[in-house]
């Protein structure tokens, strides 16, 4: 009697145990749509150039959503001459509260960051869904979520949303985009209490999701992406890029931010910064891979911290 009592016991406890497993990994899946309604909300504001009205309601809305999840949201204000002339940018920075203490005085391990703006066209209406209202979809979303879950991670990190990563020009140059990180990053230099690492979110969403991180890329935060991938069974998604790629993570390298661009291919894709870039080449299965693989990182470099 006594061996079938303990026999009892053990497979409640595994059921019990796969239970919980079931729930956690269902709790973390519904991110893939959480992000993709987030998307679409951030789409109905319109384009969203530098200095527009659609990038400041989408930008509010975004302080909105993080602000109701506990985050203290604090903009980064600044001006610079373009090629279509003077703009003024904004930066969002988030950090989460605690009690009383200052967010802006703790010391953060790490950066998780995307771009909000789109790229300004004169005679198209470019939404820019997957470039990249979807990766910042994905920060708001695991910065949500981590503030419930985990939020000894959540303090340890600064999720910020640049304003400028695209050139006003038809093509970027080291003088003409990448304005709201080239921006925050100087903030950084020189300082001791800077950010360990930083992780930068492009093109996430499409729903051929080919991620292509660059070739420079820092390969200790590579090693740990490719094993995340393999852990979510999702390896076939990720690659290296041959080259290396002009985005937000080349500035915060720069000033010693170990910085890993987790980008889609956008190589020979004739949806890139066209109209065909809205929310029908968007996935909530492609959302949720990249957001996973994501998750599995931080945690890897935020545990004991």
């Amino acid at each position: 009697m006594k061996t079938k009592w303990i026999l009892f016991c053990l497979v409640v406890a595994a059921l019990g145990g796969g239970l919980w497993f079931w729930n956690s990994r269902a709790d973390t899946s519904e991110l893939g749509t959480s992000a993709f309604l987030l998307t679409e909300k951030i789409l109905s504001f319109g384009p969203r150039p530098a200095g527009s009205e659609g990038l400041e309601k989408a930008r509010e809305h975004m302080k909105q959503e993080l602000e109701a999840a506990g985050w203290a949201v604090q903009f980064q204000d600044f001006e610079r001459g373009t090629p279509v002339g003077k703009i003024k940018f904004r930066n969002l920075r988030a950090r989460l509260k605690n009690g009383g203490e200052d967010p802006w005085q703790r010391k953060i391990a790490g950066l998780l960051c995307a771009h909000l703006d789109s790229k300004y066209y004169r005679e198209i209406d470019f939404l820019a869904a997957d470039d990249a209202a979807s990766a910042c979809a994905a920060v708001v979303e695991i910065g949500k979520w981590l503030s419930r879950e985990k939020p000894a991670h959540a303090e340890n990190l600064e999720l910020v949303l640049f304003d400028g990563e695209e050139a006003f020009a038809r093509d970027m140059t080291i003088l003409d985009g990448l304005y709201g990180s080239r921006f925050y990053a100087n903030s950084w230099r020189g300082r001791e209490d800077k950010p360990q690492f930083g992780i930068v979110l492009d093109m996430i969403g499409h729903k051929e999701l080919s991620i292509r991180i660059p070739s420079d890329s820092p390969q200790n935060l590579s090693r740990l992406m490719f094993a995340a991938a393999e852990k979510e069974k999702a390896s076939g998604y990720f690659s290296v890029a041959p080259n290396p790629i002009m985005d937000d993570h080349l500035p915060l390298n720069l000033v010693g931010i170990p910085t890993l661009d987790i980008i889609g291919d956008f190589t020979s894709k004739k949806w890139w910064h066209t109209p065909a870039d809205n929310i029908d080449i968007i996935s909530r299965e492609s959302l949720d891979v990249s957001m996973r693989v994501t998750l599995l990182m931080l945690n890897e470099l935020l545990d004991g911290k």
